[in-house]
């Protein structure tokens, strides 16, 4: 009986190693596979298998067909609405290829590296390919300004792309932030937007994260996907789109070599994942803005705490630290004397985890 244990604990091993090395996972997620999953029905638009090739990752869409991606290789693939794969496919000078955006007529998508790819996927053709200044790992199209959202590395640093790479603009969320991004949508639809999307490995290794971009904050909307799949999902790319011309825009993603999903926008945005609201950091203010020499910090934090301030540079660098205990309302100055003029993330966060950030100019 012993040896009978020993052999099944052995090839279970042998398993979660095989299904492990086909998956690409965070080096910093924080994911708990012992935990149970409630399971719910997430207004579920649709689910099928990956079943185009091992290592299947990214997921973009026209809103007919679904295009697939293959991070250990060269392969893309097409599935219609239904979840039939229509056809494998390579194209030439293109590989490895991870989260995806569509703007109407070319794909986008990036290698995890330091350029990005324009691709027509209905003619099987590399368009051009752009260099940038950092790793891109999700991506996604703002059709409000007709440029590209994207994630750097696995973290919610996030960026303003123009389709030639250059940097407009950046975004440092605050909130309790989840980090291992692996895929992201833009979202024009849902009220008081526009939002992004964040797919994340952390938690239970495939969570749904909103971000407010134009208060630079985490929401508090997410949406735990990992029961859709097995105990070992993890979050792949990400989409947001009408199918079927349809009235109900749908997220989407996929879960790594295990299954496409839709789930409707609605439903995603009546998820709040922050138990006590309440106790978030608020009334947070930085000024002036523009400033030279000083700025006043003032917020208010209901319970005493020791609060922290990071200065962080438009590529997400911290250029400056501190902290000091505080409780209720409070006001004090920082010294910026000595930074370089630009755009910079003042990021407030207490003890607990909550965390608020504000843009400023340097002059």
């Amino acid at each position: 009986m012993k040896k009978l244990l020993l052999l099944s604990f052995v090839l279970s091993g042998v398993l979660v190693f095989s299904q492990e090395s086909t998956l690409e996972i965070a080096p910093n997620s924080d994911i708990n596979l012992t935990q149970t999953f409630e399971r719910d029905t997430f207004e579920l638009f649709f689910s099928f298998p990956t079943i185009a090739f091992v290592g299947e990752y990214g997921v973009e869409t026209d809103g007919e067909y679904f295009y697939s991606t293959q991070w250990l290789g060269d392969s893309l693939g097409k599935y219609d609405q239904s979840g039939n794969l229509l056809e494998g496919f390579v194209i030439n000078g293109v590989g490895q290829v991870r989260d995806m955006a569509y703007d109407g007529q070319y794909y986008y998508g990036s290698p995890y590296n330091h350029y990005f790819y324009i691709l027509d996927l209905e003619n099987k053709v590399l368009i051009n390919n752009y260099q940038t200044s950092f790793r891109i790992r999700g991506m996604a199209y703002d059709a409000i300004e007709d440029v590209l959202w994207v994630s750097e590395q696995w973290e919610p640093k996030f960026y303003k792309l123009d389709k030639q790479g250059t940097i407009l603009d950046s975004l440092v969320p605050s909130g309790i932030t989840m980090h291992a991004i692996s895929g992201l949508a833009f979202d024009n639809y849902s009220p008081q937007g526009p939002f992004l999307w964040g797919f994340s490995q952390d938690s239970s290794g495939a969570v749904i994260v909103k971000y407010d971009i134009a208060n630079q904050s985490q929401t508090g909307n997410m949406i735990d996907v990992a029961s859709l799949g097995s105990i070992y999902s993890i979050a792949g790319g990400l989409f947001l789109e009408d199918l079927d011309e349809r009235t109900i825009p749908v997220l989407g993603g996929v879960l790594q070599n295990e299954l496409h999903f839709g789930v409707t926008l609605a439903y995603a945005n009546q998820l709040v994942g922050i138990e006590n609201e309440g106790n978030m950091i608020s009334l947070a203010q930085v000024y002036p803005n523009p400033a030279r020499d000083v700025i006043h910090i003032s917020s208010d934090i209901p319970l005493e705490s020791t609060q922290n301030i990071r200065i962080l540079n438009q590529m997400g660098q911290v250029v400056m630290q501190t902290s000091n205990k505080v409780a209720g309302a409070s006001t004090y100055d920082i010294d910026i004397s000595h930074l370089k003029a630009g755009v910079y993330f003042v990021q407030l966060s207490d003890s607990r985890g909550y965390s608020v950030s504000r843009k400023i100019v340097k002059e």
